[in-house]
Parts: C-alpha cells; structure tokens; sequence
C-alpha cells in the first residue's frame, strides 16, 4: 500500500471513531435558540425545574435563551433554558400505533389467506391471489386502527438537555 492510501485509511478510520460521538453530543446539546425554534408556539410541554417543580401549559416564544408557559390554572412564567433540568414536548403514539396495527393486521392478514387456501375448492384460488388480497387489506386496515388507537395516548418527548 502506498503512503497516501495508509494516510487516508487513517484519517476515514479516525472520522469513524470520533465522528459520531462529537456530532451526536453536539446535536444532543444545540444552542437554547435552536432548541426552542423547534418547538411550534402553543404545543404543551412539560419544564421540571428540580426534583419538586415541574410546570407543565403552553409554550410561548420569547428569544434570548427565554421561554414562556402559560398553565392550565390561567398564570404564566418565565423560564431560562438553561435553568432547566428538562424539557419536553407533548406528542403522541400515531406512528408506533400505526406499525403495531400494520403488523397484526398483515399476520391476520395472512392467516385468512392460508385459512382461503385450505378451504378453497376451485383452482382459482390455489395461488397467491388470496395472499395478495388478503395481506395488504387487514394491514392497512390494521394500520388504520392502531392510528386511531396510538393518537389516544400521549406521550412525552424530551428535547432538552
């Protein structure tokens, strides 16, 4: 090998090393501007303060490092982000709803179609076309439901520290 395919090896096995730890705690930690420009006005978050104060309402922008949250019971306060231990938004489990309804629904999916098979007596249905029917309708369907199932529970996603 040459000297300057051993240079470059080293260099790309370096940037595989310690790119993904540097990248990663960069991103993980973003500036407090960046962190709240990701947060849409309005959405419910939660900001514990310590291990006895949690504020939880809705999030107002207001610059500088500065967040605003306006609770449930009518008040509204004023946060530092770096002041916080923690801060997370309100979602929900659409998504993970949606692949768990998806997946259940394809395997009932299948199980009618051998169930199709096994009692099917024409030759039309000896092949795939059960199969083909079968598995992309109970999974959509499925996907459907587990949607519908996932959005009713919601979930907290933290976005800062």
């Amino acid at each position: 090998m040459t000297t300057q395919r051993v240079r470059v090896l080293r260099f790309a096995l370096l940037l595989c090393a310690a790119g993904p730890t540097a990248a990663g705690a960069q991103a993980s930690a973003g500036t407090p501007e960046s962190v709240l420009a990701r947060i849409d006005s309005g959405k419910v978050i939660r900001a514990k303060l310590d291990p006895a104060r949690t504020v939880i309402g809705a999030y107002t922008p207001i610059g500088d490092g500065r967040l605003g949250i306006r609770t449930q019971e009518g008040g509204s306060e004023t946060l530092r982000l770096t002041e916080l231990r923690e801060l997370s938004v309100r979602g929900r489990h659409t998504r993970t709803g949606a692949i768990v309804g998806g997946l259940a629904g394809a395997a009932f999916g299948t199980f009618v179609a051998v169930i199709a098979n096994a009692l099917c007596e024409t030759d039309s249905c000896d092949g795939a076309e059960p199969f083909v029917i079968a598995i992309p309708a109970f999974g959509a369907g499925g996907a459907l439901v587990g949607a519908a199932v996932g959005s009713a529970f919601p979930r907290w996603k933290r976005v800062y520290p």
